[in-house]
């Protein structure tokens, strides 16, 4: 049975630095995978956005990281383009660590921001396949590819903005859709109705 992107688990900021702990302490490639995980969970990217990311997408011209990531057509669902938000201070502390410590070291003619092992880009398939190891070698099951983006609407949710908001920042054309990344949230409901 095919699972559907906002069908995957979420997690909060408290699960997810354990995933990212977790990943510095055993993995291969450690600084790697947590900006992989950072640029998911940080941004909202789809799989294939980010294994389609390029560095001049993500460099200015002088080589620093924009905060306000201009996503290629040819990168993004149904070709829309959009704009992704890299100001999260997790994100552009893991992401520069890497770039700096580990990608601008690689010599290879791609110039995709996260390859594999073999010095290629990550097709969206192993990719997906890479993030569910990821968080399955971390305790987390039932998380995916999708994890990240959908923990970001969620976490949005549970912070107060706005689902027109959280439908900018995902990229959604229909407000359904970000609908179902918002997970109904029991505790939070609780406190709601404590306070009447």
């Amino acid at each position: 049975m095919r699972v559907h992107e906002g069908q995957a688990r979420s997690l909060n900021n408290e699960q997810f630095q354990e995933v990212i702990d977790y990943t510095l302490a055993n993995s291969r490639y450690p600084l790697r995978d947590t900006a992989l995980l950072a640029v998911s969970y940080c941004c909202g990217l789809r799989v294939m956005e980010i294994a389609e990311l390029d560095l001049d997408d993500i460099l200015n011209s002088e080589g620093e990281l924009r905060q306000n990531v201009t996503l290629r057509k040819i990168a993004t669902k149904r070709a829309k383009g959009g704009v992704a938000y890299f100001s999260s201070p997790m994100l552009r502390e893991l992401l520069s660590k890497y770039l700096v410590e580990v990608r601008s070291l690689k010599s290879t003619d791609t110039r995709a921001v996260f390859i594999s092992k073999h010095l290629k880009r990550f097709s969206k398939s192993s990719l997906s396949r890479h993030f569910g190891t990821l968080y399955k070698k971390a305790g987390y099951e039932g998380c995916m590819g999708y994890t990240g983006r959908r923990s970001l609407g969620r976490n949005l949710n549970r912070s107060g903005v706005s689902v027109f908001n959280i439908q900018k920042i995902l990229r959604h054309t229909d407000i359904k859709t970000t609908q179902r990344y918002i997970d109904v949230d029991e505790d939070m409901l609780a406190n709601l109705v404590s306070g009447v």
